[in-house]
């Protein structure tokens, strides 16, 4: 298993463009096979910030997920407001649930 996370900064004037595309793709990417979760989550709309969390069955499923034709035009169409990417590959060897609860 494997999880996608960190934040994205984009430029602010296509916030509002990007948050329509991930509606418009969400449900595509969540039907994909090895995926478990995705979140593209606008958390500072003004400074263009943006959390990003994926969680993938394998590296395989998340570079098939890439390779889509719609996450290739998403990417095409915001990849010129990028300002920053904290956004790295975690594998995870097991899960267990929160303490306390």
């Amino acid at each position: 298993m494997i999880f996608v996370a960190g934040t994205m900064t984009l430029h602010p004037a296509d916030i509002a463009n990007f948050e329509r595309d991930v509606r418009d793709m969400i449900g595509q990417v969540r039907k994909e096979s090895g995926c478990h979760h995705y979140s593209l989550l606008v958390e500072d709309a003004d400074a263009g910030l943006v959390n990003v969390l994926e969680q993938w069955t394998d590296d395989d499923a998340l570079i098939a997920h890439l390779q889509q034709p719609w996450i290739v035009a998403f990417f095409s169409r915001h990849v010129a407001y990028l300002r920053a990417s904290t956004v790295k590959v975690f594998d995870i060897a097991g899960e267990r649930p929160l303490p306390g609860l």
